[in-house]
């Protein structure tokens, strides 16, 4: 699946930061500038809506849930088991690669190897690194340790299409069907990842925190570490000559968590200077011995002038949905972030709104609330954002029978866009280029509380879609709600992946379900649209 990324929607993502509490953006004025509602020249119309449960699968299996994980992206590794939701599994399949070809270790003159007895030069230690971000579930003090472990990916045929496609977005499902040799595991908390790691010798003089380290066997590296070209500069065999032969002798890594009570979701950015390979070992030059580090790292691109090509990664999330999740009760609906679940919303009294040209909308609001009374904070917190577009079943594309867009004219006010574009050009695009203007649009997590506790709010402001339905006998679409981490859609010529603001599988909440999922119209917190309109004398 080839696809790029929309590089002013890049540019939003990345000014946000991770760790994001849901009121840092703070939209609770959102309508605050909304006229007086009297009933006698404005007016406040409550709608009821229509509500069903659905399910996102893989891309690969359903193109419904079209996620994919950029090199550039936080990863998420880890396992979750949330009684509400069901189970998260995370794992992490990646390539490390040296920084030039052809690679050898130590400098100009150094010698690494080869001498006796072995313990004066030599590999000392091997310790994979993964750049810490932050986590998402338990992050206390007394959260389950897990144990991340690492092992090879193994050289059967089928995992050259994994070695040999870096540019391939594989979806979440997607791992190498082949894992070798265990290599070394750790056990951690997040507390553990924000202490300081000391290495190096004489007495450890360097030190690092923020990073989850790992130490490999060095009897099956080792191997690897004897290829250098200092010392079979002539053979063929050599492993370090060229990228192709390094990635035929060395495939890369599965990172996983082996822990069945976790409950926590750890994100790392491979990316980063901090997630590499260290090589620790001892070298002599002029007579002089030396502890060193050497690093192999993560490619997001290739390197064409020392002839490395981009890393091959991949980000495997698997979630086992629990039975109230996918066959829930009437007042209750689940949202939970990619890749996980959303809401399909109908609004039938839109309808009886067409051609009503004396109608002026100020603000209409699709309101989406917590079922749950909970006290903040919570261990498994809601998302942070949620996105809103459009099921266009008449349009649908084999096999898929939903085809989506995004909603017409909300999304932003400073961008044009229409959704009904085929195509991209630089003044014609299908979606805001500026992305989702949240504080016009909304979706932000409000907190809110009544009698009767502490909940979530969404609200989701379609004023000018309402008035197209109201003024100009626009279609009444049926909507989708979710929490996606990016999206695209296939039925554009070109097909860019849209970021959006949440992190992947990073939250999930309980909301009231519309009237219409039961006979009563009384529901806790239920899903619902408010329009503020007056009439035109």
């Amino acid at each position: 699946m080839q696809q790029r990324i929309l590089p002013a929607a890049a540019l939003a993502i990345s000014l946000l930061v991770f760790g994001y509490s849901c009121n840092k953006l703070d939209t609770t004025k959102l309508g605050s500038d909304l006229v007086t509602v009297d009933n006698v020249n404005t007016f406040l119309a409550p709608y009821d809506v229509k509500t069903t449960q659905g399910v996102f699968l893989d891309a690969s299996l359903n193109p419904t849930d079209s996620t994919v994980v950029f090199k550039n992206s936080n990863h998420v590794l880890g396992n979750v088991n949330d009684p509400q939701f069901g189970t998260t599994e995370a794992a992490i399949y990646v390539q490390f690669k040296p920084t030039f070809y052809p690679f050898y270790f130590g400098g100009a003159g150094d010698t690494v190897k080869g001498l006796s007895p072995a313990s004066v030069v030599g590999l000392d230690s091997i310790v994979l690194c993964l750049s810490y971000k932050g986590v998402w579930g338990d992050s206390s003090a007394t959260s389950a340790p897990q144990t991340f472990e690492v092992r090879t990916i193994s050289s059967i045929a089928t995992n050259a299409t994994f070695k040999d496609r870096p540019d391939t977005l594989w979806g979440l499902r997607y791992r190498p069907p082949g894992i070798g040799s265990f290599l070394g595991s750790a056990i951690y908390t997040p507390q553990k990842t924000r202490e300081y790691a000391r290495f190096g010798r004489p007495s450890g003089r360097d030190s690092i925190n923020n990073q989850i380290r790992i130490k490999l066997d060095t009897t099956i590296l080792g191997n690897l570490f004897r290829q250098d070209t200092s010392a079979l500069a002539t053979s063929t065999s050599d492993a370090f000559k060229s990228d192709s032969l390094f990635r035929e002798r060395f495939r890369g890594f599965e990172i996983k968590s082996t822990s069945s009570s976790g409950n926590t979701l750890y994100y790392v950015n491979l990316a980063e200077a901090n997630s590499r390979l260290e090589f620790h070992f001892r070298k002599r030059k002029s007579n002089v011995l030396d502890t060193v580090m050497q690093a192999f790292q993560v490619y997001p691109s290739s390197n064409t002038v020392f002839g490395v090509k981009a890393s091959s990664s991949t980000n495997y999330v698997k979630r086992t949905l629990a039975p109230q999740v996918t066959n829930p009760a009437a007042k209750d609906l689940y949202i939970q972030s990619a890749p996980g679940t959303f809401v399909h919303v109908e609004i039938p009294g839109l309808d009886a709104l067409r051609n009503q040209k004396d109608k002026i909308i100020h603000r209409a609001y699709l309101i989406v609330e917590q079922n749950d009374n909970i006290v903040y904070p919570q261990t498994y917190t809601a998302p942070a954002f949620m996105y809103l577009d459009i099921k266009d079943s008449i349009n649908a594309i084999p096999p898929n029978p939903q085809k989506y867009k995004p909603m017409y004219f909300d999304l932003s006010q400073r961008y044009f866009y229409s959704p009904d574009a085929d195509g991209i050009t630089q003044s014609y695009h299908p979606y805001p280029q500026g992305n989702v203007d949240l504080s016009t649009f909304g979706g932000v997590a409000l907190q809110r509380s009544d009698a009767t506790g502490n909940f979530i709010r969404y609200e989701f402001n379609i004023t000018r879609y309402v008035q197209h339905i109201v003024s100009n006998n626009f279609k009444n679409y049926e909507l989708r709600i979710f929490a996606p981490f990016n999206y695209y859609y296939p039925q554009f010529e070109t097909k860019y992946v849209i970021p959006f603001y949440n992190q992947l599988a990073a939250g999930r909440v309980r909301v009231g379900a519309g009237a219409f999922a039961t006979p009563s119209n009384n529901l806790p917190r239920k899903m619902r649209m408010e329009i503020i309109y007056s009439k035109v004398k």
